[in-house]
C-alpha cells in the first residue's frame, strides 16, 4: 500500500467514488453486515440484540442496534477516507479499535473474523463501485482495486491491535491515537 500512498490519482479516484451521504453510508455498512451474517452466521453471536430479534421473529436489521452498527464501521471507512493525504495518522486510531476489540473475545470473537470483516467490505465496496454510472471501465477496475487495498490497510492495523492487546500490548500512547 505504500506506493499508493504516494498516488494522486488513486486518491482522487478513491473521493469520486465515496459518497458522505447518510443513506448510502448506512447502506454500505448494512451490506458489509448483511453479507457477514449471511457468509458466517456464527458472527452473529457477537451481537446480542441479534437473538432478541430473532427469537420474536422480527427482522433484526431493522431494529435501531444494527442501524447504529452499521453506521459505526462505515464511519470508520469514512474516516480513513477523510486522512487519506495523512494515513499515517490512521495507524493508531485503526490500532485502537483493534485494541477494544479484544472485551468482545468472551463473546466468541475470533482472530480469523479480521478477514471475514475485510471480505465483506471487498464484497460491498465493489459492488457499490459497480453501481457508479459515470465510472468508465478502467477507472472502476481501478477504483475496485483502491477499495481492497482500502479495506486489507484498515483490517491489518485492526488486527494489529487486537492481536497486541490480547497479549496486553500498546504500541500507541493514547496521545497518539486520533
Amino acid at each position: 500500500m505504500d506506493d499508493w500512498k504516494s498516488n494522486p490519482r488513486d486518491k482522487s479516484l478513491l473521493r469520486l467514488t465515496w459518497s458522505d451521504d447518510f443513506e448510502d453510508l448506512y447502506t454500505l455498512g448494512s451490506d458489509i453486515y448483511i453479507h457477514i451474517f449471511s457468509q458466517f452466521p456464527a458472527c452473529k453471536t457477537l451481537f446480542p440484540w441479534i437473538p432478541k430479534y430473532e427469537a420474536e421473529g422480527k427482522d433484526f436489521t431493522d431494529g435501531p442496534e444494527f442501524r447504529a452498527q452499521a453506521l459505526r464501521f462505515v464511519q470508520t471507512i469514512s474516516h480513513v477516507v477523510e486522512n487519506v493525504y495523512h494515513l499515517d495518522r490512521m495507524e493508531g486510531y485503526l490500532y485502537d479499535i483493534g485494541q477494544r476489540h479484544v472485551q468482545y473475545a468472551s463473546r466468541g470473537f475470533k482472530p480469523e473474523y479480521w478477514d471475514i470483516f475485510q471480505d465483506a467490505m471487498q464484497a460491498a465496496l465493489t459492488n457499490r463501485m459497480n453501481t457508479i454510472p459515470q465510472l468508465g471501465m478502467e477507472d472502476r477496475k481501478r477504483a475496485i482495486m483502491i477499495w481492497r487495498d482500502i479495506a486489507l490497510y484498515i483490517i491489518v492495523h485492526m488486527k494489529e491491535g487486537y492481536n497486541d492487546g490480547l497479549k496486553g500490548i500498546n504500541r500507541f500512547p493514547v496521545e497518539l491515537i486520533m
